[in-house]
């Protein structure tokens, strides 16, 4: 894939604001928003409750409204409009619950190698996660997964930035089911990106979902893992630029 194109958004009103997803912060698109800044576009990278610089804030109550609120006071403390709205993996999750409350402020919603949850879905549903189940009853959060075996994450740079940063996740967060996303509402972009170099990832079936949906304007398979906005960070600003200009 090129570079990122000239230009900004269109009407020069819009932000994009990249989602981050379990486990991580809004510093895990550090090297991601400062290339889409540098091409003009605007960016922001907030963080959910007790998780990234956040952490210290963690309780076994924060759900998946917790967080759904978080991003909503964001775009609407900021006063956002004309959003494109990044959810990458779990924030998927999220970014479904946020367009149901601020549709007006979404231009384009861009499912990034993310989850894309029904009316009444959860995360632990969605991947048939018993074990979080019982955390979330148990009130304990749910462990980081060891990223070089779950996403094939080599470089030791990139390990001891990650060792510091990632850290559990809020159970009852996964165990929250989506509401009020009985359909997509109209007169919103949408476009799904999936890292496909696993071809049995967790989100496959959404990137295939996606290329039979019509309301997607943008369909695209990248041959990454999960975590290309650590590992490639070029390409994550290349393919989210061109879909913020949908």
């Amino acid at each position: 894939m090129g570079q990122i194109e000239e230009g900004r958004l269109t009407d020069g009103k819009g932000t994009i604001v990249l989602v981050h997803g379990a486990w991580f912060g809004g510093w895990v698109w550090r090297d991601v928003a400062r290339l889409l800044r540098a091409e003009g576009f605007d960016v922001t990278t907030p963080t959910m409750s007790g998780l990234g610089e956040r952490r210290h804030q963690l309780t076994s109550e924060i759900d998946l409204s917790t967080h759904t609120d978080d991003i909503v006071n964001h775009i609407e403390m900021e006063d956002l409009r004309d959003v494109t709205l990044v959810g990458w993996s779990y924030g998927g999750m999220v970014a479904n619950g946020v367009l149901t409350r601020v549709k007006d402020r979404i231009r384009t919603l861009v499912y990034f190698d993310a989850f894309d949850p029904k009316d009444g879905e959860s995360l632990a549903d969605l991947v048939n996660a018993q074990p979080v189940r019982d955390m979330a009853l148990a009130g304990q959060p749910v462990p980081p997964p060891d990223l070089a075996q779950r996403w094939n994450v080599t470089d030791e740079t990139l390990l001891a930035l990650c060792a510091d940063r990632v850290g559990p996740h809020p159970a009852k967060t996964m165990t929250e089911p989506v509401k009020g996303f009985r359909e997509r509402p109209q007169g919103v972009n949408y476009a799904y990106v999936w890292c496909g170099a696993n071809p049995a990832s967790s989100f496959a079936k959404f990137y295939e979902r996606a290329s039979k949906d019509p309301q997607f304007a943008f369909v695209e398979r990248l041959p990454h893992d999960h975590v290309v906005a650590l590992t490639d960070p070029q390409v994550s600003a290349d393919v989210i630029a061109k879909a913020a200009r949908l």
